[in-house]
């Protein structure tokens, strides 16, 4: 959910590509799975820096990640190592 200065609530769907979760997968070395809640967060990162940078919603409330930053991978290698 995203609201905006007025108190309006938009549902937003985040989709990542597939691609990406088998590459994380992979360098992660099975740590982070499909259902893993690295990619709740990792959603919610995109969507935030998407609603900044662009003062709105993603079009018809649909944001696709189709790569990933240095941030997100670094993210990922440490995810669930502590």
């Amino acid at each position: 959910m995203v609201r905006n200065p007025q108190c309006l609530e938009r549902e937003i769907t985040v989709e990542i590509a597939d691609e990406l979760v088998l590459e994380i997968e992979l360098k992660t070395r099975g740590r982070v799975l499909p259902g893993s809640t690295y990619w709740i967060c990792c959603a919610e990162r995109h969507l935030s820096t998407y609603v900044w940078e662009s003062d709105d919603c993603p079009p018809g409330d649909k944001l696709c990640v189709d790569r990933l930053d240095p941030e997100d991978m670094m993210s990922a290698i440490r995810w669930g190592t502590s």
